[in-house]
């Protein structure tokens, strides 16, 4: 309105005041849409800066938003594009054209010697980030890496504190030889651990890289990208890269969390009411002069009982069931489960620290860490801590110097190993464990062979810590030439890790069962030194062609030094392994010495025409002192093509499509698992006796027969991926499919007794490898307030043995079947239990009349050949260790402040043996709860227990499961404070969560868990976290 009077302007001042800050505000009204495209761009945010307030856009990209005054700024923020600042000022409609952040849809990714942008990657690469690392809580970084990329299988094979995780790319390849991918630390390889082919040995050096310390993880799973590390890329390569310190202001971020761990699934033995139970059927299918003969509990038949007479505390603990009339009631019978005296809860803790700052020229990083686990045993803990510093500095334009140092040191207590004892579980629930006045008698239920486990728990009487110390040293020195494109790198790299392993167990032991103690010192130092010498030189040419050359030199040496002794009989428990010369019996000293050293040559070329169809060819020249003389050097060749599809013109109309790259590839790659000494053979020690037996003196002779045409396992590798984003790259992922011959497997070959030698290490056989997988993920929902995003992964791998030392045929002996997986399961097929029914009477007696000793209640196998003789020929392979499949899913939601993630990961078509003894001894040794046959329980699960045999007859072909499993492998919830609230305290960012790692897992596996804790093992357990994440 318009004013025409001093008084009117004042007043119609004084109403528009109140106009905006009472009644309203100013209100803006704008349209957002693609500036390259003009399309209208739904759901975008719109937020007034420094500020709570906030909107998005409708279907159409129109939105209205009220802003408290003309100063205020509104931010234009969506996913793939550069966010847009705009100042209102007299503006009262914004239209926001946004452009695509190339930046963010090209990601770097670590290749090895270099980096590149994602668009350009011709292999197959899959990255994890470190806010995928951090948002499970995970002690080390290979426990955090399960699930996260297709085709990498990380296995937990053991509840045991401290222990590690195999890594298995792409399946196995390898007969005999090592499965374990390359990991790389800043640059530099690393050691790794001594584990056995498919499983982790108790010593995790993964352990000593901290998930919060990582930038990121690249893992290079084709031998196109693989073989640029030659010898040592055939089981793929891990690329580790750590944070580095930025420039600006110094940012300190902690995380910590507490946890407990709570017992998921154990073996569960049977109690004293169902052992005595169990014994007298034992005994009724008995045919010995205790046969039991009652069909229900008597009193006086079980006072007559071996197992139970033997022992005055037994009997008396299987007569509390009986009352003064005799009759009997189970739920009196004294019991006592050993096991769940050594169990207990866990506890778990957590902290890390971390700075990272720098100025114009030097940079920075430094962490702690500290974290103890106090184990489901109560006899095992872990306790490690680990320290942290990098640096760089520019001296000026052209040269750049700095280096990444780490110390840590762990102590991992073993305890006594009790829970994998098999006798153990063979004792009876009647017996004596505690005596009245507290102390642990030696032998339980008056039998010789059942030792008391408490006597473990006493303090001292075990001690079996091992301390770990590793210093990991990464060093370079960086120049650019005045050549533009043109720069080298010099990287220095040191590994040195120290294991002393100790061992003390007392006379009053399970190990030891009363006899001498024993204790034993061993002492074992790695050590890994690599310098690595490259140039690369990238350039761009008229704006079509771009160029990158790599050319690498490189020098490893590898050292293991051993000293190692043990004794029996120390005067004093108080002594343990410190005094060794006390020990009144050697059982051994001994030390060792391994030494080799590899020198490689390595050239890489990158070519890119029209940003759309790109080109890598490598080849590596390894020489390996492992290898004889003419042998030594081997070449890794490979070459990718890709062709960005999306960014062809006849692809332009298709504006959903945002990415669409195919890619091909090929390489070779090795398995440096030759023996350092195998081609040169060995001497082993002799001990000669002559004179009737008088004299004794040692000497050498030949142990390990010499190959000196040794050469590595190599394999051969193609790759065909797709990779793709639509819709603003809100889905994106990739395919993979690819094909893998390994050929010259390290295997024994048969030879003539009389060559002295049995067999020699030869090169031999083939097996092959293929697989698909499939990687999705998706941005569901985003609006100002609401985000809900899902990551979701798949992978199929199949393994075949194409050929062995034998050509063509199978080897029996190891399991090794052409045309099928490495690691099978070969056996007769239980089909069920010989029933009291006409029909399986007389099918039974067919079986009998040709040699069978076959009765009702016991093992019913398939007779394959059906000539109604159970032979080796009715053997046949039943599964195998190897899933079919696994998958991932993993979702996050974010709500406000709030957000909460679940992560789901599954494995299908995986067989496991249950490898414990079941009902053997039975009448005498109690077993874990089975559902055993009798004439009142005519299961097909488990035979009739017979106390005439210590094994029932083919009880080996029980316990083949199942292994599928849906693992709910983390849940979590946090919340993040309000901003305006954390920085009045001077923090960036305060956040509270609460996490369940392995809350609930389905299977119906019988065994402690389908992911490889089979067997008498610790017990699976789920873990309860609550922590914090503060940054300033």
């Amino acid at each position: 309105m318009r004013c025409k009077s001093v008084s009117r302007f004042v007043l119609c001042y004084i109403l528009s005041l109140f106009s905006l800050t009472v009644f309203g505000q100013i209100k803006i009204t704008g349209t957002a849409s693609d500036a390259a495209t003009g399309d209208p761009l739904p759901f975008i945010t719109i937020q007034v800066k420094g500020t709570a307030a906030g909107t998005t856009s409708d279907m159409d990209g129109n939105y209205s938003i009220d802003v408290p005054d003309r100063d205020a700024i509104l931010v234009y923020s969506y996913i793939g594009y550069r966010s847009q600042e705009i100042k209102v000022g007299d503006l009262t409609h914004i239209n926001v054209r946004l452009s695509e952040d190339v930046e963010a849809l090209d990601e770097v990714v670590v290749v090895g010697y270099g980096v590149q942008n994602k668009r350009d990657v011709t292999g197959s690469i899959a990255k994890v980030s470190a806010e995928e690392l951090m948002s499970v809580p995970a002690s080390s970084f290979d426990a955090a890496l399960q699930g996260r990329a297709a085709g990498v299988q990380v296995t937990q094979t053991s509840g045991l504190a401290g222990s590690g995780a195999a890594i298995r790319v792409r399946g196995i390849a390898s007969i005999t030889a090592g499965g374990d991918p390359l990991i790389v630390v800043d640059g530099i390889p690393i050691m790794q651990n001594a584990g056995d082919r498919i499983g982790a040995a108790q010593d995790n050096p993964m352990s000593s890289i901290n998930a919060n310390d990582i930038e990121s993880i690249d893992i290079l799973k084709d031998a196109s990208a693989t073989a640029i590390y030659g010898s040592r890329g055939a089981n793929g390569v891990i690329i580790i890269t750590t944070k580095q310190g930025k420039e600006g202001k110094t940012q300190i971020d902690y995380n910590g969390y507490v946890g407990v761990q709570t017992i998921q699934n154990k073996l569960d033995l049977m109690n004293g009411a169902e052992y005595a139970e169990y014994t007298r059927e034992a005994y009724r299918n008995s045919n010995g002069s205790n046969k039991y003969l009652s069909d229900t509990p008597n009193k006086e038949e079980d006072m007559l009982l071996p197992m139970f007479k033997q022992d005055p505390y037994v009997l008396e603990s299987v007569m509390m069931a009986y009352d003064e009339n005799g009759n009997y009631d189970p739920s009196r019978i004294r019991s006592y489960n050993w096991f769940d005296d050594v169990t207990r809860s866990g506890l778990i803790t957590d902290h890390q620290l971390n700075i990272r700052g720098g100025g114009a020229k030097t940079n920075f990083m430094a962490s702690v860490t500290y974290n103890k686990t106090e184990g489901i045993m109560k006899d095992k803990d872990y306790e490690r801590y680990s320290i942290r510093f990098n640096i760089s500095h520019n001296i000026n334009k052209y040269i750049k110097f700095g280096g990444q140092t780490q110390y840590s040191h762990s102590v991992q207590n073993r305890g006594s190993g009790m829970e994998t004892d098999m006798y153990l579980y063979r004792i009876t629930p009647l017996g004596r464990f505690v005596n009245e006045d507290g102390t642990y008698p030696g032998l339980v239920g008056g039998d010789s062979q059942m030792y008391n486990p408490l006597m473990n728990t006493v303090e001292g009487a075990v001690d079996r810590p091992l301390k770990t110390s590793r210093y990991l040293g990464s060093y370079f020195v960086d120049i650019k030439f005045p050549i533009k494109g043109l720069s080298f790198r010099s990287n220095l790299g040191i590994d040195s890790r120290t294991v002393q392993d100790y061992e003390y167990f007392a006379s009053a032991t399970t190990e030891r069962q009363l006899g001498n103690s024993s204790a034993s010192n061993s002492m074992k130092k790695y050590s890994m030194i690599t310098w690595e010498n490259y140039f690369t030189y990238n350039r761009d040419f008229k704006e079509k062609h771009s160029l990158g050359i790599t050319l690498l030199q490189s020098i490893q040496q590898d050292l293991e030094e051993t000293l190692e002794a043990s004794v029996q009989n120390t005067p004093s428990d108080v002594l343990k392994y410190y005094d060794l010369a006390s020990g009144l019996l050697i059982d051994g000293v001994g030390s060792d010495y391994v030494k080799w050293n590899m020198a490689s040559f390595m050239g890489r070329i990158n070519y890119n025409y029209l940003g759309r169809y790109l080109l890598t060819v490598s080849a590596r020249y390894d020489g390996s002192s492992r290898l004889a003389d003419g042998h030594k050097w081997v070449l890794f060749p490979s070459a990718a093509l890709a062709w960005r599809i999306s960014d062809e013109s006849f692809m332009k109309s298709l504006s959903w499509v945002d990415n669409l790259k195919l890619r091909l590839g090929y390489g070779k790659t090795g398995n440096s698992s030759v023996d350092p000494y195998q081609t040169r053979g060995k001497l082993g020690k002799k001990r000669y006796v002559y004179n009737n037996g008088a004299t004794e003196i040692m000497g050498y002779a030949p142990s390990l027969m010499a190959n000196s045409t040794l050469t590595w396992e190599t394999t051969d590798q193609w790759n065909i991926g797709l990779d793709f984003g639509f819709l603003k790259n809100r889905i994106n992922g990739s395919v993979e499919l690819y094909l893998q011959n390994t050929h010259d497997l390290l295997l024994e070959r048969q030879l003539p007794v009389v060559s002295g030698f049995s067999s020699v290490m030869s090169n031999v056989g083939s097996t092959r490898n293929k697989g698909i997988e499939i990687t999705l993920n998706t941005r569901n929902i985003q609006t100002k307030n609401f985000t809900w995003s899902t990551d979701w992964m798949f992978s199929a791998n199949k393994e075949e043995i194409v050929e062995l030392y034998n050509g063509k045929s199978d080897d029996i002996g190891n399991r090794w079947f052409i045309g099928n997986p490495i690691d099978v399961y070969y056996n007769y097929e239980k089909i069920g239990i010989w029933q009291d029914t006409p029909e399986d009477l007389a099918e039974m007696a067919k079986f009998n009349e040709k040699g069978g000793n076959f009765t009702v209640g016991s093992i019913r196998l398939r007779d394959v050949d059906g000539d109604y003789k159970i032979t080796d020929k009715d053997k046949i392979i039943l599964g195998n260790k190897r899933p079919k499949f696994v998958a991932s899913l993993v979702n996050n939601i974010e709500y406000k402040g709030f957000d909460f993630s679940i992560f789901l990961y599954a494995s299908v078509g995986r067989m496991l043996k249950n490898d414990i003894e079941l009902m053997e001894k039975p009448g005498r040794a109690n077993t874990v709860k089975v559902n055993y046959w009798t004439p009142n329980n005519p299961t097909n699960d488990f035979p009739r227990p017979n106390a005439d045999t210590e094994k029932l007859d083919y009880i080996s072909t029980i316990g083949y499961d199942k292994a599928d499993f849906l693992r709910i492998r983390n849940i979590t919830i946090g919340y993040t404070l309000p901003k305006d609230l954390t920085q009045k305290v001077m923090l960036n960012k305060v956040r509270f969560y609460m996490s369940a790692n392995n809350p609930f897992i389905f299977t119906n596996f019988t065994g402690i868990d389908p992911e490889g804790a089979n067997g008498r093992t610790s017990p699976s357990y789920s873990t309860w976290m609550f922590g914090v994440n503060l940054s300033m």
